[in-house]
């Protein structure tokens, strides 16, 4: 039986091997190609006919990993086309390298074990509206945004809405604009839900990438807390993304394969049909424009949580100042920022004493 295989690589199109396994779209094997052996996925369709003739290789095994869901299969085609890379390339976003696959010990995930503590924070009035605007009992794509004002409580709504999906069964992933925010942000999830993320980003070990490729694929984690490249993980069973600070420039990917992760983000919520959430305090002129248009439907926290007061600030004229040679930043900001600065340390002193 000839069977279409894409390979993590440079080509735009499957290649043509034979097998005697009982394979479907989306199981991963190992081929031979050239003088390595590769890790593919079978694919959706034949590579184009050729009046030239090939002596077909046959694939070596199936790996024992759940197939790559069809739904997948369709968003790498259609991010190949849209973004103008080769489908292998696409492939490699998703497979990462060939050790990815291997099988890990169920006593390592229990680490990730749900756990959902009863969590003592009371949402405010304007919160629990958001929330219901989120309409999360409705399983189907749709965007959201969520836009609110520093110290709104933002994280907290969403929150809530992701506690809905796991309780329902299904995966998270929280997309950050910066690998820097994770650390923090996964001790804020932890203390609000009780039981540890996974964390993505280009900084993590090859270990710790492969446990979590393989948890993801067998729903043995339940929420990713990643930056751009964990959008491409392969969910088993996943139910909604949170893209944080929508706004931010970071979630453009400038070098290798180019994209745009929000977009991205949304295009995928779309082909699995589940929601996906935009957070921002001030949303990005595209999603303006989308809200304006009724693409996209909105809710506003206008009140700081707790009705926290809003901290003061002054315009500085510039045309008044005289800045210094090649200086962009006036005398009053620098002696602003000394002034707090200072005041800063020497609370920082007090509480060191006061500890000792």
């Amino acid at each position: 039986m000839k069977v279409p295989i894409l390979i993590p690589n440079i080509f735009n199109h499957p290649f043509t091997y034979n097998s005697d396994l009982n394979l479907r779209v989306g199981d991963y094997v190992i081929v031979p190609f050239g003088k390595s052996e590769l890790t593919g996925v079978v694919w959706d369709e034949f590579e184009k006919k050729t009046n030239k003739n090939f002596v077909i290789k046959k694939i070596l095994k199936k790996l024992e990993v759940p197939s790559l869901k069809k739904s997948t299969i369709k968003f790498l085609n259609w991010f190949s086309e849209y973004n103008m890379i080769p489908k292998g390339m696409a492939l490699k976003l998703l497979l990462l390298s060939n050790d990815a696959i291997e099988e890990i010990s169920d006593e390592v995930y229990q680490q990730f074990k749900i756990n959902i503590k009863k969590n003592k924070i009371e949402l405010s009035k304007e919160q629990k509206n958001c929330l219901k605007k989120m309409n999360i009992a409705n399983q189907k794509f749709r965007v959201h945004v969520l836009q609110g004002t520093t110290g709104s409580g933002k994280t907290m709504v969403y929150f809530e809405a992701l506690k809905e999906i796991i309780n329902k069964g299904f995966q998270g992933l929280i997309l950050l604009p910066e690998i820097g925010l994770t650390g923090q942000f996964q001790n804020k999830f932890i203390e609000f839900f009780g039981f540890k993320p996974a964390v993505w980003h280009s900084g993590i070990t090859k270990k710790n990438k492969e446990i979590i490729w393989s948890g993801i694929v067998n729903d043995k984690i339940k929420v990713v807390i990643g930056a751009r490249s964990s959008l491409f993980l392969p969910f088993k069973k996943l139910g909604l993304i949170i893209v944080d600070e929508e706004h931010d420039q970071s979630y453009k990917q400038d070098e290798g394969v180019t994209y745009n992760a929000r977009d991205m983000a949304i295009s995928r919520a779309s082909f699995e049909n589940i929601p996906v959430n935009l957070i921002t305090a001030v949303p990005s002129i595209e999603t303006y424009d989308n809200i304006k248009k009724g693409k996209y439907s909105l809710a506003k926290l206008d009140q700081r949580y707790l009705n926290a007061s809003l901290p003061n600030y002054e315009i500085i004229n510039l045309n008044d100042s005289k800045l210094e040679s090649q200086s962009w930043i006036s005398k009053e900001t620098i002696e602003r920022v000394k002034r707090s600065s200072s005041v800063f340390f020497k609370q920082k002193r007090f509480f060191s004493s006061r500890v000792m």
